[in-house]
């Protein structure tokens, strides 16, 4: 059996490493347009944090990695599309026949309004990008970024400390809107506010163009602002193009069945590509999140191997360290309640991080009013403990109640844990 990744980032790896395992006679070829595997997103914030050197430093795997496992890597080769009979081609000209192919071809911001030829306006998808983007920062005084989600505020936090103005632009009520509750997400952004960098919420852009003092002028809210450099963190759109063949949604990912099969069924899409089932209400989510990416790759690759199993869908667990905090969220928040079938109930704790430290995670739990099974939870703090985030995140899935989540044995020493149960409050 021959099966074909397009697609050489996290989803596309995992499912190449899976289904060699899994079937070490399978031909696994993986085909990815960049000249290097292992590429790190996040790459230009860990950078200007000093927490990397450079883009290598921080690679996580190798084309040398994969063929050592006996698997085929084409870089610099992108594919063109798909053709008849079961094949694809390719840049080089050539054609690959395949048995099953997967398609892991991720996603890039974009913004219609943009200049089409500037260097002005940049995304942080390729070791390129972030390059660029590092030597336009040692002259950028003003510098605007687009999208308050994950990657904006990531960027923010970064850029602050380097660019003496920033500003960030969302257009929902509050940053963080699809992952938080406004009450919970405050103080990351009163600490936003406190810094070098000007939230803009509520706000579109209407358009951008570039100047002929060589700067790009945004126009919002019947004004307008001139900066250096625009970076683009927003409307994250997977890169489909090449499979206008295969049955699509309107927002350009491809319909996928439960066993993650395109509308051919030898072909198969992970990650960026589709859309996936919120396991709290049923609906279809767009997630552009690693996490998502490698579990739908495992998913696919059982699948192809012969370990038939539907996808269960997602928990959408998230969490970072920005502008001091350290927040995390996963499962169903107390504004999305309408979209669940029962009644809900949720509670805010304040959790102790350890014995030797008054230090404490104020975490908000979300469950079903009657049958008490846990549904969502946030957790913000000065200090981390994403360990309990990954214990909430597994209870959720599993459809714990509160009372078994109670029950569950953690570890406890007193540099590192309170002895307390979790949801268990006294008095100090």
């Amino acid at each position: 059996m021959r099966v074909v990744i397009v697609g050489g980032s996290f989803a596309g790896v995992q499912a190449a490493l899976d289904i060699k395992q899994a079937d070490p006679n399978a031909e696994v070829i993986v085909i990815e347009k960049q000249a290097e595997l292992g590429f790190v997103p996040a790459s230009l914030t860990l950078i200007l944090q000093n927490r990397a050197a450079s883009v290598d430093d921080l690679r996580w795997v190798t084309q040398q990695k994969l063929e050592n496992k006996g698997i085929q890597v084409y870089t610099k080769v992108a594919c063109t599309g798909l053709l008849a009979d079961d094949q694809i081609g390719l840049s080089t000209g050539d054609k690959l026949t395949f048995d099953r192919l997967i398609i892991a071809t991720g996603s890039q911001q974009s913004f219609q309004q943009a200049p089409k030829k500037t260097t002005k306006i940049k995304t942080c998808k390729t070791p390129q990008d972030v390059t660029e983007i590092l030597t336009q920062l040692k002259t950028a005084t003003t510098v605007a970024i687009i999208g308050g989600g994950p990657v904006g505020i990531e960027l923010a936090a970064a850029i602050a400390d380097v660019s003496p103005h920033v500003h960030l632009f969302e257009s929902e009520p509050h940053v963080m809107n699809h992952y938080f509750d406004l009450e919970m997400i405050q103080p990351l952004e009163d600490a936003i506010k406190n810094s070098a960098v000007t939230l803009h919420k509520e706000t579109f852009i209407d358009a951008m163009e570039e100047t002929k003092e060589e700067q790009v002028r945004l126009y919002f809210n019947e004004t307008d602002l001139d900066v250096d450099l625009v970076l683009l963190a927003n409307s994250t759109r997977p890169n489909n193009q090449m499979w206008q063949p295969l049955a699509c949604h309107e927002d350009g990912t491809l319909q996928v069945n439960d066993y993650l099969q395109t509308s051919n069924p030898n072909i198969y899409a992970i990650g960026d590509a589709i859309k996936v089932k919120f396991r709290l209400t049923g609906e279809s989510l767009y997630l552009s999140l690693v996490n998502n990416a490698i579990r739908t790759a495992k998913i696919a690759s059982q699948n192809i191997t012969g370990k038939m199993q539907k996808d269960p869908g997602t928990v959408r667990v998230s969490g970072n360290h920005w502008f001091g905090y350290f927040v995390g969220s996963v499962g169903l928040l107390e504004k999305e309640a309408l979209l669940y079938q029962n009644e809900i109930e949720s509670q805010h704790f304040y959790v102790r991080k350890s014995t030797i430290t008054t230090e404490k995670i104020h975490l908000k739990v979300i469950w079903d009013r009657d049958t008490k099974i846990l549904l969502g939870a946030q957790l913000v703090a000065q200090v981390a403990d994403f360990a309990l985030l990954d214990q909430l995140a597994t209870a959720i899935r599993q459809q714990q109640t509160l009372e078994e989540f109670q029950l569950s044995e953690r570890f406890y020493q007193p540099a590192f844990r309170y002895p307390l149960a979790i949801f268990t409050q006294i008095e100090e």
